[in-house]
């Protein structure tokens, strides 16, 4: 990965962080097969949106550490990349548009790079009870990152 890039999927892995981990909410918790599904749901809705652009299988999570209530917690980090999308900015706003309809809140940005490597056009996507969401993509490569809900577990065990 180039430095433009992973100064894209930095901030991007920057803002999902300083997010915090999803909420439960009322009712029944949800299970770790559950919020690894609506993860794994969420990202292969993106990657069909673009099938000639994006892989379609679905990559080994990451188990990331976190809590719920004070308890030992997992979240799934699922991420997909490509070089040298045909039209960067077409995959960012389809992505932001799916997101929206969904009803996600996002936050949008836009960044001038170099001559080679162009803009750099991010939505990152959030709603309450779903997994959070973003895409980030410039001349050179795209990315696409979906994160699961927290839910109580032992990230040891999926690692």
């Amino acid at each position: 990965m180039d430095e433009p890039m992973a100064a894209a999927a930095l901030a991007s892995a920057i803002a999902l962080a300083l997010s915090g981990c999803g909420i439960i909410g009322p009712g029944k918790p949800l299970t770790v097969d559950e919020a690894r599904s609506q993860a794994v749901t969420e990202l292969r809705s993106v990657l069909e949106l673009a099938p000639d652009t994006w892989p379609q299988e679905v990559p080994e999570p990451a188990a990331n550490d976190c809590q719920v209530d004070g308890q030992k917690a997992v979240q799934f980090s699922y991420y997909v990349e490509v070089d040298g999308p045909d039209d960067p900015q077409v995959l960012v706003e389809q992505a932001g548009e799916h997101w929206r309809k969904q009803g996600y809140e996002l936050t949008t940005t836009q960044t001038e790079m170099d001559a080679a490597t162009g803009d750099v056009s991010a939505v990152v996507a959030r709603a309450e009870g779903k997994p959070r969401a973003s895409i980030a993509a410039t001349r050179i490569g795209a990315h696409v990152n979906v994160d699961s809900r927290c839910v109580v577990g032992d990230p040891d065990d999926y690692r």
